[in-house]
């Protein structure tokens, strides 16, 4: 496929349709690599990731899980069929890689452009993903802020989500795109 074919047939895959099946390191590093090459001002490479898998996927699981149910017995607003799906989905993908971001040490650009580097370092990875005949969905629920203690983030850090990653079981149909000329001014 050429770049604009991969990007047309890039598709956010719900969990659902991802197979169980084992994804090997290898592709997992060629969609980490494709991500290390997201354009970034001032060089800051502020995209930092943390790959699950297996056992400690599983642990992560339960663990956010624990967390939150916890958060929410004292009292904090927390909607825990969001947290129920999240756990399954996070069980049932292959891989769960969190995305984060983390802040320049300077400070030398606004946040806003460092998270736009870390989006691009996604879908860097995620055109891979479809390249490679693998399926992704960007996961994104409102719990994610006060998670950074379990993944161990450090005080520059920001989770900004996870990328679910797996072999395509279903396909998911694409919802298309309007009319490009109505999303256009020309001057």
């Amino acid at each position: 496929m050429n770049i604009n074919e991969i990007i047309k047939t890039r598709r956010a895959t719900p969990p659902r349709f991802l197979a169980k099946k084992e994804i090997s390191k290898d592709r997992i590093l060629q969609l980490l690599e494709s991500a290390n090459w997201a354009p970034n001002h001032k060089q800051t490479e502020p995209w930092r990731f943390k790959v699950y898998t297996g056992d400690a996927k599983q642990k992560l699981a339960d663990e956010i899980y624990f967390f939150l149910n916890k958060k929410n017995e004292s009292g904090e607003s927390v909607n825990l069929q969001k947290v129920e799906q999240f756990r399954n989905s996070l069980i049932r993908v292959p891989v769960a890689i969190a995305i984060i971001l983390e802040r320049d040490i300077a400070n030398r650009i606004p946040e806003w452009e460092e998270i736009a580097a870390v989006s691009m370092a996604v879908q860097n990875m995620w055109l891979t993903a479809t390249e490679i005949n693998l399926g992704a969905f960007w996961s994104t629920p409102q719990f994610l802020p006060i998670l950074n203690g379990i993944l161990n983030l450090g005080p520059r850090q920001k989770l900004l989500g996870f990328l679910f990653v797996g072999e395509i079981a279903m396909d998911y149909p694409s919802q298309g795109r309007g009319n490009i000329n109505e999303k256009v001014e020309w001057k």
